[in-house]
């Protein structure tokens, strides 16, 4: 049997989602944690335990089949076909949630309910992957509720994975990896891509976004990779599309991501890009940010911006007048 076990919690820093029971009062939200479950075979049953370790919230597991290969903090929502679920009630022990191996029968313990024509019990599909979701059936209280997620199945490899950069996750949920970031430490690499269409650069960790532009030379140049993304960061850098210009901007700063949001209608929430330090740990090194001036003077919606954390490329770029530098945008890692 092939199996994998990580334990983490429900915070209040966590996705916000509206609560799943029907009877509860209209506006009541929760927390959700979301993992991309990779089943290396395909026709597995497939058996999910969801363990809560505190007794203060009604725990919920739901699945839902992705595209294979896809990624980001949204995928579920955005692309996800919701296959099953469980709550913690038809007398199952414990209060804990369990998606079966086995087919449900009259008397069966478990509550698991099937959607959108999925198989009881569930198998593992061939060219798809999973999102499987943590969260509470009702309204989850202000303080952190710990839980233990395992995933099963009879043969073959099964792995959890971090939904936007698709590393693969230890026992405390934290990124240990995968292909291609470091497999002690789980940074991993930023690289840096010219749009040359929409005149800006474009970073990412995502190994299936690095594959596209690559396989596109005619649009994009590859100008390697930049700096590291931490998987110890105590900040996201989260990721914005202007749908003005075609270009993407980076912040890791709460008030930042609030004043794009209140006031910039023309750029759309990514979500997560990578990890990064908010200030200068020891082996830190600073990433600088610049406002391309000549992006806006041709049409003040068209904010464009270029980040490097190299010096010299630093000193370079503040020697051009179409160029604002505006110091420090994070903090990560040196490239190898």
């Amino acid at each position: 049997m092939a199996s994998i076990q990580l334990t983490n919690q429900l915070t209040t820093t966590d996705r916000v989602i509206t609560t799943p029971d029907p009877s509860d009062l209209p506006g009541l939200s929760t927390r959700a944690k979301d993992y991309i479950l990779e089943v290396e075979l395909v026709n597995q049953p497939i058996s999910i335990d969801l363990f809560k370790d505190s007794t203060t919230y009604d725990p919920l597991v739901q699945v839902f089949q992705i595209p294979k290969g896809s990624r980001g903090r949204n995928v579920a929502d955005t692309s996800g076909v919701l296959l099953a679920e469980d709550d913690d009630g038809a007398g199952n022990i414990g209060g804990n949630s369990k998606i079966p191996s086995v087919s449900s029968v009259i008397g069966s313990p478990y509550s698991t309910k099937y959607f959108n024509g999925a198989s009881d019990p569930l198998k593992s599909l061939p060219g798809v992957d999973y999102v499987v979701r943590v969260t509470s059936f009702g309204e989850l209280p202000s303080t952190s509720q710990p839980f233990t997620l395992q995933v099963s199945t009879p043969s073959g490899n099964v792995a959890l994975k971090d939904p936007v950069t698709g590393a693969t996750l230890d026992r405390e949920g934290k990124i240990i990896g995968g292909d291609p970031g470091d497999p002690l430490t789980g940074n991993l690499p930023v690289r840096r891509f010219f749009d040359k269409v929409a005149g800006g650069h474009f970073y990412t960790t995502d190994p299936t976004e690095k594959n596209d532009r690559l396989n596109n030379p005619a649009r994009y140049q590859s100008e390697g990779d930049e700096f590291i993304a931490p998987a110890a960061g105590n900040a996201k850098v989260q990721r914005f599309f202007n749908t003005a210009s075609g270009t993407f901007f980076y912040t890791n700063k709460p008030s930042e991501v609030q004043f794009v949001r209140d006031n910039l209608p023309q750029f759309r929430a990514d979500g997560d890009a990578f990890n990064s330090y908010n200030t200068a740990v020891s082996g830190a090194i600073p990433v600088f940010r610049f406002t391309n001036l000549a992006r806006e003077r041709e049409n003040s919606q068209n904010i464009t911006h270029f980040f490097t954390a190299d010096p010299n490329q630093r000193r370079l770029v503040q020697g051009r007048s179409d160029f604002r530098d505006e110091g420090v945008a994070f903090y990560a890692l040196p490239p190898a």
